[in-house]
């Protein structure tokens, strides 16, 4: 990741920690993929993905396609098999947004 990613990820994580989200796990990898940030709220296991940049062409929010909704859905699947000790009553993906001149975008509970 490089330093920008991690700086938009950072800032992700101090909204989220405002917002009364406990953080399970951040780059949470595996050979499927990657999931930016794994957190636990009101029982909902959330699923994020952060997006930052220029909003020239729109929301940052709109790099996040099917195929990427997808597999954050393949890499949760495994990391709550691997952690059956986490309980919780929902899952949802959610993607949070972040613009260079630091406008913060969150999404909850995306479909596909």
């Amino acid at each position: 990741m490089n330093t920008k990613g991690k700086k938009y990820e950072d800032i992700a994580a101090n909204v989220l920690n405002i917002k009364g989200y406990k953080i399970i796990s951040r780059n949470f990898s595996c050979k499927l993929g990657e999931i930016d940030i794994i957190a636990l709220k009101g029982g909902i296991l959330h699923f994020i993905e952060v997006k930052g940049g220029k909003d020239t062409f729109g929301d940052p929010a709109y790099r996040v396609n099917y195929k990427k909704l997808e597999k954050i859905m393949k890499v949760g699947d495994f990391f709550i098999s691997i952690n059956k000790q986490l309980s919780f009553e929902e899952v949802q993906i959610d993607v949070i947004s972040i613009t260079d001149d630091g406008k913060i975008n969150y999404y909850p509970s995306q479909r596909l």
